[in-house]
């Protein structure tokens, strides 16, 4: 699975009438990615559920609207871990999280040169 699927990007353009601010969405996504990604893995460590359920869904969602694919799927793979109450794979998913949110956020940062 790629990191970024760029043809989300430039339909999200297409369909605001708006590339350059989509290209600033991106730039704030870009900079709020490490705390949405910080969240989760608190949530996780605190045993907070609600919170890590919102922080997991919140980090799902936005990472699906930027085209961030592989990003998108591994916080799907934490959220099912914890709507079935598997704590151990959902750590081990977590960990892939700060990883796979740097690779997104460097690819993002290709599409915007």
């Amino acid at each position: 699975m790629s990191i970024l699927d760029a043809a989300v990007i430039t339909q999200l353009g297409t369909d605001l009438g708006d590339p350059a601010f989509v290209q600033r969405l991106v730039g704030t996504y870009r900079q709020m990615l490490p705390g949405r990604v910080e969240r989760v893995v608190a949530a996780l460590e605190a045993d907070d559920h609600d919170d890590l359920m919102d922080a997991v869904l919140s980090l799902r969602t936005s990472a699906t609207t930027m085209g961030a694919t592989a990003l998108a799927s591994l916080a799907g793979d934490v959220e099912q871990h914890v709507r079935l109450a598997d704590t151990v794979a959902a750590r081990r998913a977590v960990r892939r999280l700060p990883g796979t949110a740097r690779q997104t956020c460097q690819a993002l940062a290709l599409t915007a040169s």
